[in-house]
This record gives structure tokens, sequence and C-alpha cells, in this order.
């Protein structure tokens, strides 16, 4: 017999245009983990307009994550929790 797995259903899509929620972000383990000093002013690229959803996923531990690609920015698309994420407007209509 064979067993039918559900397609998830995410909270976001693919080409979405997403900001960070500053003060879920700054309360996350995903920021005190990177060890920044306080008042650090590097990531503020990250609470404006610029983020774009790659990819998303679901996984079993922690949740829905969504790939974030800051446009204009030179850095490495990170993986974020989508809680903490607003969106802006969509690329797809």
């Amino acid at each position: 017999k064979k067993i039918l797995k559900k397609k998830p259903v995410y909270s976001m899509k693919k080409g979405q245009i997403v900001r960070v929620e500053k003060e879920k972000y700054l309360n996350s383990i995903n920021y005190l983990s990177v060890g920044h000093p306080p008042f650090y002013k590097g990531l503020d690229y990250i609470y404006e307009d610029r983020g774009e959803v790659l990819d998303i996923r679901i996984f079993e531990e922690t949740g829905e994550y969504a790939l974030i690609a800051w446009v204009g920015i030179p850095t490495p698309p990170a993986w974020l929790p989508t809680y903490m994420l607003i969106k802006v407007w969509s690329n797809y209509h």
C-alpha cells in the first residue's frame, strides 16, 4: 500500500519580498548565536524591504524557514525562520 505524503503548505512563496522584524530577530537564537556587539549596525539592511525568498522549507524540529537573499547586498543568502519575516510584496501575480 502506497502512503501519500501531504504536500506542505507554506506561509509564503519563492519570489516574495520580505524584511526582517527587528524585535523578533534581536531576541532570537539566530542573532544571539552570531555574537555581534550590542547596537551592531552592520545588519540594518535586513530590516529594509530588500529580502527575496529563494527557497522555503519546513524542518521537523525547528519549523518553517526561508532562504533569503538581499538585493544589492554582497552577502550570502541566509536561512531565517518565517515567523520573523514581514511580507512586503511579491514578484508573482
